[in-house]
């Protein structure tokens, strides 16, 4: 995706061609590229290494310089670290893919806070309390208001973020200074700029002291915890690409491992690694007199999450135990906005959900309408709606979550809005092929957290309808890739069965290689009653509709759900105003609303208009 790691695996690939350009008056000797320095003239002294496990690798004897090809490439053309990551990219190809529409969030640059130079009050606090030393104190550029400690989230430009304030005594929370300001981690002022490690705690004073141990360390601006705790990883991500190595130091307890989990999750398995200290945390370790060889050997010795293979079965007790009894803390999934299957049908993680149906059924409009409900409970979700263009997928979304004909501006304007807190779309009509669709997904999932991602529809994967191989291939590609990623994936595919047929499509109807059902771990179909809504279109009476409409016109068929007891058949009723599906026909259910506005009992809500 682009971070240091991948970059550097580029250049290995391509050592010669990186070789001869930062060194143009060198030549090749042997399995090395020689030249007199790093100025790139001719010579021997400095070698690169150009096959092999040592390439990339040099070392000029004269000056007795070493590194990789990203550290000459910064002593050739004077650069940071940053800057040369942004130019090895170009060189080697290597594009940030993002979702076009991303999730905006408007952030405040709050103004400087009142503070002065640390008081006597502070410094005894943090330098004979908590046994900070002046160094890193400096560093981080703390500050002090009375007797209030004031800790600065500064980007690495210098430019205030925001800060936080605590006062100088222990049992004390630092509480940020201002509303709406934009979470980034804290300590940026203090890190050199060719650091390649660094290591991230649960608290400010907790960075201070792995500061005093000797590493570069930042903190979270939030504590420990998941989902919106960590909410800094989308506005830091990019920022975070240059380190190989990433020390995740959160505290000792089950919110630190919370946190931990979420941020090596979205970081990246490969560059993090879980740290375990002897005391609860870093601060504790300085103040007790832990010794640096020792926090030295507990980065070290750091573990990362990678799949442990085979375990024992009491390893997934408390896992078993919340499928029996789920706690009230937390629910695993999202529902859908039918009353009639609530909680039976839960979209959980890691999972990969199918949704069929003939064309024109309205599986799309279904999936739509779930999305708007996932939203509102809280999920993120990512959408390659390749048969239809943005616009089109939000206007659709905008009178569901609406539930609205036509909103005043003001109110699609509040909608929009509202739906940009948790949703992305990817911004392609057509074919996309599965990798790059998923090298997407990745980026979503990594820097906005993203945990439901709809690939609307197989057919637009570039995979030839008789090719059952390949569309083999690709639910195998996508379910591999939902359960690594622990996200849950739906994928809409056409059925074989037309609504003819008078029933909704069971799993052998899905239209393509039988592998799609088989791996799939949840299917739903679709089948609308075209008949029924003519009847319906050509009622004479009152009592005619009422009567027919006591029926619903759309059957949607849970064929499947692999982890969940309940499988089968709900009516449903469409409101074609607002496309919007209920799961009763009693109408006094249907006024729900996600978003609420002003314009709403005016009397005008149907009528767009210039404000």
């Amino acid at each position: 995706m682009g971070d240091i790691l991948a970059v550097k695996q580029a250049l290995q690939s391509r050592a010669q061609a990186v070789a001869e350009f930062l060194l143009p008056g060198g030549r090749r000797d042997g399995s090395e590229w020689r030249a007199g320095s790093i100025s790139g003239e001719s010579g021997k002294s400095l070698g690169v290494h150009l096959a092999g496990d040592k390439a990339g690798i040099w070392a000029d004897f004269a000056t007795g310089e070493t590194g990789d090809l990203l550290d000459l490439w910064m002593l050739c053309h004077h650069l940071t670290l940053s800057e040369a990551l942004d130019r090895a990219r170009e060189f080697c190809g290597i594009v940030r893919l993002e979702p076009a529409i991303g999730m905006r969030k408007e952030y405040v640059r709050p103004p400087k806070p009142k503070c002065t130079k640390p008081t006597d009050e502070v410094l005894d606090f943090l330098r004979e309390v908590r046994n900070i030393p002046q160094a890193s104190i400096d560093a981080y550029r703390i500050a002090a208001d009375g007797d209030r400690i004031i800790f600065p989230f500064l980007f690495p430009n210098g430019e205030l973020s925001f800060a936080k304030a605590r006062k100088a005594t222990d049992g004390e929370k630092p509480i940020p200074l201002s509303k709406d300001a934009e979470p980034i981690l804290f300590g940026w002022q203090a890190l050199s700029v060719a650091s390649r490690a660094i290591v991230i705690t649960e608290g400010e004073i907790d960075a201070m002291s792995w500061h005093a141990y000797g590493h570069e360390a930042l903190s979270v601006p939030f504590g420990g915890g998941k989902g919106a705790k960590q909410q800094w990883i989308e506005n830091d991500y990019d920022r975070l690409d240059r380190f190989e190595k990433i020390y995740i130091s959160t505290d000792m307890d089950e919110i630190g491992d919370l946190a931990a989990q979420e941020i090596m999750s979205r970081l990246g398995r490969h560059r993090c690694y879980r740290v375990s200290l002897p005391l609860k945390d870093a601060n504790a370790c300085l103040q007790e007199g832990v010794t640096k060889a020792v926090m030295d050997e507990a980065l070290a010795s750091a573990k990362s999450y990678d799949p442990d293979g085979l375990r024992r079965a009491d390893a997934y007790l408390k896992d078993v135990m919340e499928l029996f009894w789920p706690s009230n803390q937390e629910q695993i999934g999202y529902a859908s906005p039918f009353g009639k299957v609530g909680e039976d049908l839960m979209f959980r993680p890691g999972e990969v959900s199918i949704w069929t149906g003939a064309s024109g059924s309205g599986k799309s409009q279904i999936l739509s309408h779930c999305t708007v409900e996932w939203v509102s409970q809280g999920s993120r979700i990512c959408i390659a709606s390749l048969e239809m263009k943005p616009a089109q997928t939000l206007k659709r979304m905008v009178k569901q979550a609406g539930n609205i004909d036509r909103p005043t501006e003001s109110y699609l304007t509040a909608i929009i809005d509202w739906l940009s807190s948790g949703l992305l779309i990817y911004e392609r009509v057509g074919k996309a092929g599965v990798d790059s669709l998923l090298e997407v997904f990745d980026y979503a999932r990594a820097k906005y957290g993203c945990d439901q991602f709809i690939i609307d529809s197989l057919m637009r994967l570039g995979i030839a309808s008789d090719d059952y191989t390949g569309q083999e291939k690709a639910v195998f590609r996508i379910v591999d890739w939902a359960i690594s990623k622990n996200v849950h994936v739906h994928l809409v595919a056409h059925s074989r069965k037309g609504e003819k047929g008078g029933n909704a499509p069971e799993t052998e109807d899905i239209k393509g290689a039988s592998e799609i059902g088989s791996n799939a771990f949840n299917i739903i179909s679709v089948w609308r009653n075209r008949d029924h809504e003519d009847k319906v279109k050509a009622a004479k009476t009152e009592e005619e509709l009422a009567s027919l409409m006591d029926k619903a016109g759309v059957i949607m068929n849970v064929a499947k759900q692999r982890n969940g007891d309940f499988e089968g058949k709900i009516g449903l009723w469409f409101d074609q105003e607002t496309y919007r599906y209920h799961s009763s026909y009693d109408r006094s259910g249907w006024g729900k609303r996600y978003v609420q506005h002003s314009s709403i009992n005016q009397g005008d809500v149907n009528v767009r208009f210039s404000e």
